[in-house]
C-alpha cells in the first residue's frame, strides 16, 4: 500500500535527471538560435591584398596595396552594398575573397569558422557556397552554349539528374523573366538584358548562401537596368540568399540594400545601414559621392565637386586616404591615418573630422 522511503527517493531523483536533460537540451537549443543571430555569416578582419610590381631591384620588389585593412560583418539575409570610384579596389575586394586573387593578410570568418590561407577545407565550403554574376553578361556566358545549356551546366557539374535539371533551369527561366523560347538561343542572338537574366538564373541555380553581383547593370542601357533592377528586388524579397552587391547605381542601393559601405584607394571610408547613410551621409567622400547622382531623392544639398583625380594606389598619400582632394581637410590629415571612429550602431566612418 504504501512505497518505500527508497522507491521514492529513487523515482525522486530519476524525475530530476530528466527535466535537468531537458533543461540543458532547450538551453542549447536556444544558445545555437541565439548564435545564429548574433555571430555574422561573414566576415573580414584586417583583410588586405597586395600586388608586387614587374619595377624594382632584384633582391626587393616594390609592392601595393590595392586593398587595405577592411574589416566588415555581413548578416545571414542581408544584402551589403560597396560604392566607389573605378579603381578604388572594388572588385579586387570579392575576387581576392573567391580566391580568384590571393589575399595577403588579415582573414574571412564563414559562418564563424576562420579562413586565414587560401583553399583550405573552409574556403573551400565558402566559395561552393557562393555565385557570382559579373559586369559583362555576354562575355561570362560561353558563345557555344545556348542560355539553357548555360543555366544547366552547374547542376550538370553538381551531378543533378536530367530530369530535375530541365525543371530547375524552366522555372528560373520563368522566376528570371525569360521565355523558354529564348533558352534555345545562344548569348550572341539575344539582348544583353536577356543574358544577364540568364547569368542571374544560372547563379540561382544551386541555391548559393551567398551571391555576388559585381556591377550588374553597368553593361546595360537605362530600359533594361529598370527591369533588372526590379528583378534583383524580387530576388531579394523570394530568395533566403544573402547578397554582396558593388554598383554605382545609388539608387538601387537605396531601394535593396541593408547597409552600405564607402570604399576608397582601397580602404572603407564610412559604413552604415542605408537609411542612416542617405539621411546623414558624414565622410566628405560620401557626401560627394550622393551629390554626384541625378536622381530625385538622394541628395538634397548643392553639388560637391571634388579637385583632382583620384591618387594611385602604387604612391598613396602618407596620411589620410582623401586628404588630397579633401575640401574640409585639416593639418593633421596631411600626416595621420585616421582611426575608425564609431557613431551610432552600425555607422563607423575613417576621418579626423570626428
Amino acid at each position: 500500500r504504501a512505497c518505500s522511503k527508497k522507491t521514492l527517493m529513487n523515482i525522486h531523483a530519476r524525475s530530476t535527471q530528466q527535466s535537468t536533460k531537458m533543461l540543458q537540451q532547450s538551453s542549447r537549443s536556444i544558445q545555437k538560435k541565439i548564435n545564429k543571430m548574433t555571430i555574422p555569416f561573414l566576415s573580414l578582419k584586417h583583410f588586405s591584398v597586395k600586388f608586387n610590381l614587374r619595377s624594382g631591384s632584384i633582391f626587393r620588389r616594390a609592392s601595393f596595396y590595392a586593398v587595405r585593412d577592411i574589416s566588415i560583418d555581413i548578416h545571414q539575409k542581408e544584402t551589403f552594398c560597396l560604392i566607389g570610384e573605378s579603381g578604388s579596389g572594388k572588385t579586387t575586394l570579392i575576387w581576392a575573397m573567391l580566391g580568384l586573387l590571393p589575399f595577403y593578410k588579415g582573414e574571412i570568418i564563414f559562418k564563424g569558422k576562420s579562413i586565414k590561407k587560401m583553399n583550405d577545407p573552409v574556403h573551400k565550403r565558402f566559395k561552393a557556397a557562393a555565385q557570382m554574376v559579373f559586369q559583362d553578361p555576354a562575355a561570362s556566358l560561353s558563345p557555344f552554349l545556348t542560355l539553357g545549356e548555360s543555366i544547366e551546366e552547374p547542376l550538370r557539374a553538381r551531378g543533378v539528374g536530367k530530369k530535375e535539371r530541365e525543371k530547375t533551369v524552366k522555372r528560373l527561366a520563368l522566376e528570371t523573366g525569360l521565355s523558354l523560347k529564348l533558352l534555345e538561343r545562344r548569348p550572341l542572338n539575344v539582348s544583353g538584358g536577356q543574358n544577364q537574366r540568364a547569368c542571374i538564373a544560372r547563379a540561382l541555380s544551386t541555391e548559393p548562401d551567398i551571391l555576388f553581383l559585381d556591377e550588374p547593370l553597368t553593361a546595360l542601357d537605362a530600359v533594361i537596368k529598370k527591369k533588372i533592377a526590379k528583378l534583383f528586388c524580387k530576388i531579394k524579397k523570394e530568395y533566403p540568399v544573402t547578397s554582396f552587391l558593388i554598383t554605382h547605381d545609388l539608387g538601387l542601393v537605396k531601394n535593396i540594400g541593408d547597409t552600405v559601405a564607402v570604399i576608397y584607394l582601397g580602404r572603407i571610408v564610412e559604413k552604415a545601414p542605408v537609411k542612416i547613410f542617405f539621411s546623414n551621409p558624414c565622410h566628405p567622400y560620401s557626401k560627394a559621392l550622393l551629390s554626384s547622382v541625378l536622381k530625385p531623392g538622394i541628395w538634397k544639398g548643392k553639388p560637391i565637386i571634388l579637385q583632382g583625380d583620384i591618387p594611385s594606389l602604387q604612391h598613396p598619400p602618407t596620411g589620410c586616404p582623401f586628404y588630397t582632394r579633401c575640401p574640409s581637410r585639416l593639418s593633421v590629415c596631411k600626416k595621420n591615418i585616421p582611426d575608425k571612429k564609431i557613431l551610432t550602431k552600425g555607422h563607423e566612418v575613417l576621418c579626423h573630422l570626428f
